[in-house]
């Protein structure tokens, strides 16, 4: 009996610390590029770098069909960002007064200006008359740094003169290579076809 008590509370214990942690690990800001999406009784867009308000929420705000959404997310909590989407939870209130989960899509597609870096940004230049290298887009400790580099006498040997931080790489993460994220569906089918 006692062991059956013991399962017992160990079973109420292990729900409530689950559920617990669920509620911890819910998420109301979510970041993609350089905007922080907020969900807290609608849908508010900052500029990460600037902290200003990005009006690219004012109404109506659309889902994936073109329908208005705006009323809907008066009661939204939790946010994440999937392309150019805003699937954020709600929890609208029944003819009872009784509360649910839900989630309503929102299409953000007009807040997330990606910066387009061009590949001339990145190319390598050498004048060999003068002995100088020039990397532009060299990756030091997470900054995009361009690397300057001499060269010894008339050998291949080139030694580094000087680096800088790239202004044109500014802000660039590697994250954003990943805009068109794959679903994990999608890749086991790219992989399956790939492999036939």
């Amino acid at each position: 009996m006692v062991l059956l008590k013991n399962k017992i509370f160990s079973i109420v214990l292990a729900t409530s610390l689950l559920w617990t942690a669920n509620t911890v690990l819910a998420e109301s800001v979510a970041i993609k590029y350089d905007q922080i999406f907020i969900a807290d009784k609608g849908l508010v867009v900052k500029n990460l770098l600037t902290g200003q308000l990005n009006q690219c929420t004012t109404p109506p705000l659309l889902d994936p069909a073109g329908n208005d959404v705006t009323n809907s997310l008066a009661t939204a909590t939790d946010i994440v960002i999937k392309r150019n989407y805003a699937i954020v939870t709600v929890h609208p209130v029944d003819s009872q007064g009784n509360t649910a989960a839900d989630t309503v899509t929102v299409d953000v597609s007009k807040c997330l200006d990606k910066k387009t870096i061009l590949v001339k940004e990145c190319i390598s230049t050498v004048d060999l008359d003068k002995g100088i290298l020039t990397i532009p887009c060299v990756k030091i400790n997470g900054a995009i740094v361009t690397v300057n580099m001499d060269r010894r006498g008339n050998s291949s040997n080139w030694e580094v003169s000087f680096f800088q931080n790239n202004s044109n790489m500014a802000n660039y993460s590697h994250d954003d290579d990943d805009d068109e994220e794959v679903d994990d569906d999608d890749k086991k089918n790219k992989d399956k076809r790939k492999n036939h």
